[in-house]
């Protein structure tokens, strides 16, 4: 029988450190080490976990990596003993399992204090494995934790309260609104160059795809809900 998380963590020396941590996960999806590169250089986290194949990129980047965990399926062996010979601290799961790496990862995110969660690698040619990763961050979400899936086109998350995002900083020009649960009720969207006043979204409409900001705030607001955003710049 495969064991639910918890279990799969026990013995693993998992600890409870200091909360308030900004933490970066390097999944196994497609990076653009160009823009990554240039990315990392303006951001600051204080903790990173690289899952399976994340460890590849992390290791291209030549970015110090805190914890590593997966089945190690897509690692090379010897780049997984450079990191065992400087002690990082390293998990290792059976190939079968019920969760991703990607799921783990997080999980491990929040078992480890994270205050906000960025993802890196999430998205790829697999589209089983992106859509996996957007709904994962529901996990997240649950607990109050922001968490973004970024690459060099999306800035993508998850909402269940009013948001309001600056266009001065703004991942991208385009914002795109779909509905994560069956519906979100009471949708009004303000400073948007297509407004919405009270409008029900439901799971099949696109009437959310490609508005734009056109004042100095976009202002989300919704009764009951989840949206997925996203901030997109081609």
């Amino acid at each position: 029988m495969k064991l639910p998380f918890k279990e799969q963590m026990e013995g693993t020396n998992m600890k409870d450190t200091t909360q308030n941590k900004a933490i970066l996960i390097f999944t196994g999806g497609m990076i653009n080490l160009e823009w990554a590169r240039e990315w990392l250089a303006n951001q600051q986290f204080d903790y990173v976990i690289a899952a399976d194949k994340g460890l590849l990129y992390a290791d291209e980047l030549n970015c110090k990596v805190d914890y590593i965990l997966g089945d190690y399926d897509s690692v090379d062996k010897d780049l997984l003993e450079k990191y065992r010979s400087m002690n990082v601290e390293l998990t290792t799961f059976p190939c079968e399992k019920d969760y991703t790496d990607t799921h783990l990862a997080i999980e491990t995110a929040i078992e480890r204090g994270a205050s906000q969660i960025t993802i890196l690698g999430a998205t790829g040619s697999r589209m089983d494995h992106t859509m996996s990763n957007i709904q994962n961050m529901k996990i997240a979400l649950d607990l109050g934790v922001p968490c973004y899936i970024v690459n060099e086109y999306n800035k993508i998350y998850l909402a269940n309260k009013n948001r309001v995002i600056n266009k001065s900083e703004q991942f991208g020009k385009y914002i795109s609104l779909i509905p994560f649960s069956q519906s979100v009720t009471g949708l009004t969207l303000s400073g948007f160059h297509y407004p919405l006043k009270k409008f029900r979204m439901d799971q099949g409409l696109s009437v959310g795809i490609s508005n734009e900001i056109v004042r100095e705030k976009g202002i989300i607001e919704f009764d009951n809900g989840v949206l997925i955003i996203f901030e997109t710049k081609d």
